[in-house]
């Protein structure tokens, strides 16, 4: 029986059940905790410039170094944005017409800058030097007497062709 009862009385120790008494004092601890007054956790809005001055070696007053701290802080960021780099459409033409005698408006100088300039361009562009495949034949024809077709001078124009390769072929190889 002694054993039994050191186990019981062992058992309540350990326990995590609560009694009447002690769930009350819980509950009271916890509604003093929520009565408690409100912490202030707001950053003023001048804290960065309250915290530069600190800093600073405190010539001027406070109130004289925010607006240079802030007007300084301004031009910072303003000169970590992007800067557009993009060029107007007719930046060339108004630089023509700079150059220009300046004899018309620019809104009349305008259009003919554009045609001059696409006329210059299209000058500039390459030419097609390509050969057709049977311009030999062309030439051989054009050189003729014509007395036969273009199609049945290109097919023993060819036939030729190929009989003079073949027969230079088997001149080196006799060599």
């Amino acid at each position: 029986l002694a054993l039994t009862l050191a186990v019981i009385m062992g058992h309540d120790a350990r326990s995590v059940t609560v009694t009447e008494e002690q769930f009350v004092a819980q509950k009271t601890e916890e509604a003093a905790i929520v009565d408690l007054d409100p912490i202030d956790v707001s950053i003023p809005y001048d804290a960065n410039a309250m915290i530069a001055y600190e800093a600073s070696d405190k010539s001027v007053s406070f109130d004289e170094f925010k607006p240079t701290y802030l007007a300084e802080t301004v031009a910072y960021i303003k000169s970590k944005q992007p800067v557009d780099v993009s060029i107007p459409y007719d930046a060339n033409a108004k630089l023509a017409y700079e150059a220009s005698d300046k004899s018309m408006t620019f809104k009349a100088f305008l259009p003919k800058y554009l045609e001059d300039t696409v006329a210059y361009i299209k000058s500039k562009q390459p030419v097609d030097v390509s050969i057709p495949y049977d311009a030999p034949a062309k030439l051989a024809y054009e050189a003729s007497d014509k007395s036969a077709s273009f199609a049945d001078f290109k097919a023993k124009y060819e036939a030729d062709a190929v009989a003079d390769v073949i027969a230079k072929k088997a001149a080196k190889s006799a060599e």
